[in-house]
């Protein structure tokens, strides 16, 4: 495996982990308080770090860690429309039972990736 390729894991293990965690979330909205950091954590999944039909992306996982990001992002997505608006703040996400939902099934699939 390259170099290159196998960065890609990393990219998404640090996702995972910052989706399972609300002081990582609290951090990072600290951390840049001129981003709305819930666009962020939608945008970051769908759109740049999740790229299931990418080949270099599949190169990095196993067909069952693979198997284990398509079901986060399964869930993930049938569920983001139910999470209320963020107010400017990460902590009304908290909040939000849907949300913790979401961030216990990150949490889960974090352990199937970085097992």
């Amino acid at each position: 495996m390259s170099h290159e390729v196998s960065n890609r894991r990393p990219y998404i293990i640090d996702l995972l982990q910052l989706l399972a965690s609300e002081e990582e979330q609290l951090a990072y909205e600290r951390n840049v308080p001129h981003v709305n950091i819930t666009a962020e954590l939608r945008c970051m999944w769908f759109d740049d770090q999740y790229l299931p039909d990418d080949a270099f992306f599949v190169s990095c996982f196993t067909p069952d860690e693979l198997g284990a990001l398509a079901e986060f992002d399964r869930f993930y997505g049938e569920r983001k429309a139910q999470l209320p608006p963020s107010e400017g703040t990460v902590r009304t996400w908290l909040n939000s039972p849907v949300w913790r939902d979401i961030m216990l099934k990150a949490k889960s699939t974090l352990e199937k990736i970085a097992a």
